[in-house]
């Protein structure tokens, strides 16, 4: 077994190799019919010199300049475009410098050069919609996607699902070192680079129309699928309406040997939701597929439709308008209960004060019946030390009296009554005058927090029913305030 796997290993770097060598002869052989093409231009100009025989007797040099000038003789330029062949090219989304239509490149980036003098036909609408047909027909034959054959209950197992991708340089045409170490891939180490990922599996719901409640499923996020799959058996045991496409779509397996195409006709509207319900897609259109290695593939459009971003670094696939993330679902926290009414704090304190007054009346009238507890005994009332602390006040009392007498004798100008306005002294030292005496003093007032309006509505009627206040219809109130107790449970 584990020289299979080197032997696998071994062909696997062999074939690489292989590829980067074509890629390397390619580019020469590309570089050297550049080369010989600019020497035949600049050697045609002079032919005249080139013929006559070297003075040097070079032979190698000779046959050097009689290849060169056979295919000078050879070569023949490739006539400017006409402008009826510019527009036909640029409408066709054609190349100006191979002349090929409906290419991915324009002639800044075409790999394939100019094309050659010799043979040339002028460029026709014809040709341009051959092109386009073939194009299409090209693109009809076969869609691949990514897709294995492995049961449903196989898609957890990381070692029976596999995937190989050899990734090359940018533009292998372009040459950025002179050294084939950047080429040469086997000179690499990959010893601590992984060959496989974990599959992006999302645990979902959704709601079927055979049973009440959602069917708890899993589905398997794939953004390499250009289309979004589900296989019949889930559409069968969930009811679902199957409608036909209006244009049959042909799918291949990409890593399947046989040339077998599957057809597809049907497909059903889908909606899936999260465990927690915090989030639910939009509908989208699912091909029904058979033999999927999962119930359902969220391709493309399924991630497009939603908004969902997805980073394979981290195993993330989140809702960038909702920010939720699938893979991630955040942690549901129940609720705090709402807390109680103030009416319903009082409720909640009277009757714990009558359970409390209960226990405590049942606490002493077991110390009374416990025989061994002795109460404590007291003196009897001591009626001379009594008279004696009452004579030792009415003493001092009499003492203070006479003091205050005789102070209010000595400073008697000051203890005198106030006299009558009208008898006040004239010779007034200092006055103040008020600006404006109509006007009236601005009272301010102060909210008072909510959660306390019951609580002024019983402290109020309370002083009401005691006749402490009464109602006033005056412009100016006396000021109130209140101030909450530690327990929350009694009133201020």
């Amino acid at each position: 077994m584990h020289k299979d796997k080197v032997l696998k290993s071994w062909i696997t770097s062999v074939r690489l190799i292989d590829e980067v060598r074509t890629v390397e002869t390619k580019h020469h052989h590309e570089l050297i019919e550049e080369t010989l093409d600019r020497q035949a231009k600049h050697q045609n100009t002079k032919t005249d010199t080139l013929c006559g025989p070297s003075c040097h007797g070079n032979t190698s040099q000779s046959n050097a300049v009689s290849s060169i000038l056979s295919s000078a003789t050879n070569f023949v330029k490739l006539p400017p475009l006409t402008d009826t062949e510019h527009t036909l090219l640029h409408k066709h989304n054609g190349c100006t410098k191979c002349c090929h239509f409906y290419m991915d490149h324009h002639s800044q980036s075409c790999p394939n050069g100019f094309l050659l003098g010799k043979g040339y036909k002028t460029l026709t609408v014809t040709d341009a919609l051959s092109a386009k047909k073939g194009k299409a027909v090209a693109k009809l034959i076969a869609k691949p996607i990514t897709a294995t054959s492995s049961t449903i209950e196989s898609i957890n197992s990381d070692n029976e699902i596999s995937a190989t991708a050899t990734i090359l340089p940018d533009s292998p045409g372009e040459y950025t070192s002179d050294s084939d170490e950047d080429w040469d891939v086997s000179c690499h180490k990959v010893s601590g680079l992984l060959h496989h990922s974990k599959h992006l599996i999302w645990n979902c719901q959704i709601h079927s129309l055979t049973d009440d409640f959602p069917v708890k499923m899993h589905a398997l996020i794939d953004n390499s699928t250009h289309i979004t799959l589900i296989c019949p058996e889930l559409v069968d045991s969930l009811g679902l309406k199957k409608y036909c496409l209006h244009k049959l779509e042909i799918v291949d397996v990409a890593f399947s040997k046989e040339n077998k195409k599957t057809e597809l006709y049907h497909y059903v509207k889908l909606s899936l939701s999260s465990l927690d319900c915090a989030w639910t897609s939009h509908i989208v259109k699912a091909l029904v597929t058979p033999g999927l290695c999962t119930p359902v593939i969220l391709g493309l459009p399924w991630l497009e439709q939603n908004t969902i971003v997805t980073d394979h670094a981290t195993c993330t696939c989140i809702d960038k308008m909702k920010l939720y993330d699938l893979l991630n679902p955040p942690l549901i926290v129940p609720p705090l209960p709402p807390k109680p009414k103030l009416h319903e704090q009082i409720k909640i304190t009277k009757v714990d004060k009558k359970l409390v007054l209960a226990e405590l009346m049942m606490v002493v009238s077991d110390q009374l019946k416990n025989a061994k507890l002795k109460p404590e005994q007291v003196k009897d009332f001591n009626v001379t030390g009594a008279v004696c602390q009452r004579l030792d006040v009415l003493i001092t009392q009499e003492q203070l009296a006479k003091k205050e007498k005789k102070l209010k004798t000595d400073f008697q100008e000051i203890f005198e009554p106030i006299p009558h306005a009208e008898e006040l002294p004239q010779d007034v030292v200092a006055e103040i005058h008020i600006k404006n005496t109509e006007k009236t003093i601005k009272s301010c007032s102060y909210p008072s927090p909510q959660k306390y309006k019951q609580a002024w509505q019983i402290l109020i009627q309370q002083h009401l029913d005691t006749s402490q206040i009464c109602p006033s219809s005056s412009l100016c109130a006396s000021p109130a305030f209140i101030v909450p107790k530690s327990n929350p449970n009694m009133l201020p």
